[in-house]
């Protein structure tokens, strides 16, 4: 018959085993998501009118290589929102809702041509093109 320590002692290291597993899982998580070039956008900080699409290092993107990307919007304003769109498609790729405000990362794989960011309730002064070079 199984004593009550040696019953605590085996859900102790259960926890330990689970904990383990769970961590190591988060971590190949996270480089699987880090393998990809990182590109962030930002709309509306203190509700103002601007919206620009950069790289870490806060560069302007302008070009980049074909391949797959992870996106960081930073939404910051409910009168603005952050839509990118390919031109070359015709096809909006993804869109904040105006009224939202916060963080999101979407990862996506660009192919060659030009895309186009904008506000949509102000595209007409709210906006930025880019191109994507073939890989």
């Amino acid at each position: 018959m199984t004593d009550y320590r040696t019953l605590l002692m085996i859900a102790a290291m259960s926890r330990t085993l689970l904990a383990a597993a769970l961590a190591g899982t988060f971590a190949l998580a996270g480089v699987a998501q880090a393998q990809n070039p990182v590109l962030i956008a930002k709309v509306g900080l203190h509700n103002s009118y601007k919206i620009a699409l950069r790289t870490p290092d806060g560069k302007l993107v302008r070009s980049i290589p074909a391949g797959t990307y992870s996106i960081v919007v930073h939404d910051y304003s409910r009168f603005h929102n952050f839509a990118l769109g390919s031109q070359t498609e015709n096809k909006r790729l993804f869109t904040t809702g105006i009224r939202w405000v916060g963080t999101r990362t979407y990862t996506l794989t660009l192919g060659p041509g030009n895309y186009a960011y904008a506000c949509s309730a102000h595209f007409r002064t709210m906006n930025g093109t880019f191109v994507v070079t073939g890989g």
